[in-house]
């Protein structure tokens, strides 16, 4: 996560959280999650979710997610890593095909350093 962006100050202090996995069919999300600042607007009520493990929100649309307990907060320079231990998952079936290609245009929300 990078320490520019608002999800950094959220997972800082978190036990668990929410990975997900896209398909191609889900670019508007990842548009959405990557594109937009949760500084200046509340990407939750720009999409459907359903409260998840430990009340962590969880997209609707996506095909696929794991939630994790943190374990351990890794510093790496402009990002955090997580060391996640799974507690839960869901495949809801349909293409996890999201790659980098996909979405190395989306401009971060965040201003860039």
């Amino acid at each position: 996560v990078s320490t520019e962006n608002r999800t950094f100050d959220v997972v800082s202090s978190a036990d668990t959280v929410v990975v997900h996995c896209l398909g191609r069919a889900q670019l508007p999300l990842a548009e959405l999650f990557g594109g937009e600042t949760g500084d200046e607007v509340d990407k939750f009520e720009l999409c459907a979710w359903t409260p998840g493990p430990g009340g962590v929100p969880v997209l609707d649309d996506a095909p696929g997610w794991f939630a994790g307990r943190v374990l351990e907060r890794l510093d790496l320079g402009d990002h955090l890593g997580l060391l996640l231990q799974p507690v839960d998952s869901d495949d809801r079936g349909g293409p996890l095909d999201l790659g980098f290609q996909d979405v190395k245009g989306i401009d971060p929300g965040h201003p860039v350093p």
